[in-house]
């Protein structure tokens, strides 16, 4: 009995180091059991999510898997995944046009970091071409329906005109909404900008934003058009002696000391590929009475507002738009096209922009004014 005893301990010492290994195993496969793997699919620049692109997963355990991003670029795979995995965008899912930046291959080779973050980016071109035609230069700052520039304030108030599409705060600037105005897109606020909302709707909003390429190219594109050779010559725009101003095919510049529209309008005709640069060294204002000061497209000619750029030229004073008439079926005075206005401030009281509103000042957008410029 004496020479089978340690042979029992040994056998016993066996059985609790087995039981160990086994213990041991299944805290690790606890501790794998919820680990995931999530992120976006997205353009460079814009930071905007790229729906309806298929994601790959092929793990240890599940072998592999599938997701369509979401209507904001995310997928997020579920729980129960054992590392390495390797993470893929199929590039057949991705629109025509976009170029990928980032590898569109990834491998998550332990967890933690749970979850672990594997993004896909994508340059995208223009990134609202159906709102600013990329041949009027705006580059990045295309894909912001409001844009300010600068350590700014942005107020935007009264019954709900509505800011179709993306805004985008400078670092260090502010943006305040109140009333019954919407965003139909995100708020990006750079680093230190501050946001105050009291209206009654919920918004999307993105802290610490890189506004970094938008902001650069306003102000490229502001340089830029106001160094091109006009092709046609006003001292003011009053909608008195010119009532319509015929375009060409191709970039039509047209320089401007003063637009001041009271109650009058102005039609931009032409081929359907003309495109319209108004670089204005002197006012902006457009006042109330009669049908409304206006300057519209000619969209029976085939012309959209997304080729026409309205570029305010250094200092001087205030873009001003008023006349009545803000909130749902906003507003008397109206441009079609986008407004440029790095070094001033802009006061839409109220005002209907059918395109882009830029500053590096002050924007008011107040009364129920509308901006539109949706992207897709």
């Amino acid at each position: 009995m004496q020479i089978m005893k340690p042979i029992v301990n040994q056998l016993t010492k066996n059985k609790w180091l087995a039981g160990m290994a086994a213990g041991a195993l299944l805290l690790v496969s606890a501790g794998t059991a919820n680990a995931h793997i999530q992120g976006r699919v997205y353009c460079v620049g814009t930071g905007i999510g790229i729906p309806g692109v298929k994601v790959s997963l092929a793990c240890v355990d599940p072998a592999s898997a599938v997701q369509t991003t979401d209507a904001n670029g995310n997928y997020d795979f579920p729980i129960g995944l054992v590392a390495p995995c390797s993470v893929t965008v199929d590039l057949t899912t991705v629109p025509g046009g976009y170029t990928p930046v980032c590898p569109t291959t990834s491998t998550v080779n332990a967890f933690p970091p749970d979850p672990a973050i594997v993004d896909f980016c994508f340059n995208c071109g223009t990134p609202c071409p159906d709102c600013v035609d990329p041949l009027l230069g705006l580059g990045a700052a295309s894909g912001m329906t409001v844009l300010e520039l600068g350590a700014a304030k942005v107020s935007i108030t009264g019954p709900a005109g509505g800011i179709l599409g993306n805004i985008g705060i400078a670092p260090g600037g502010s943006l305040s909404m109140s009333g019954d105005e919407f965003v139909t897109g995100i708020v990006k606020l750079g680093p230190g900008a501050k946001f105050s909302n009291s209206s009654h709707g919920t918004v999307a909003v993105v802290n610490n934003a890189d506004l970094s390429a938008e902001i650069a190219a306003a102000y490229a594109a502001s340089a830029n058009s106001a160094a091109l050779p006009c092709t046609q010559t006003f001292t003011t725009l009053d909608g008195k002696s010119v009532t319509t101003i015929v375009g060409v095919s191709g970039m039509n510049v047209i320089c401007v000391q003063n637009v001041v529209l009271g109650g009058k309008q102005i039609l931009l005709t032409g081929p359907a590929d003309a495109k319209f640069i108004f670089n204005v060294t002197g006012k902006f204002v457009f006042t109330g009475g009669g049908n409304g000061p206006q300057i519209r497209v000619d969209t029976i000619a085939g012309l959209q507002p997304s080729a026409v750029l309205y570029n305010i030229i250094g200092n001087g004073a205030d873009v001003a738009f008023s006349g009545g008439g803000g909130g749902v079926n906003c507003c008397a005075a109206i441009v079609d096209g986008t407004v440029l206005a790095p070094y001033r401030k802009i006061n839409l009281s109220p005002g209907l922009v059918n395109g882009q509103v830029i500053s590096g000042k002050d924007i008011n957008i107040v009364s129920g004014s509308s901006v539109r410029c949706p992207c897709p």
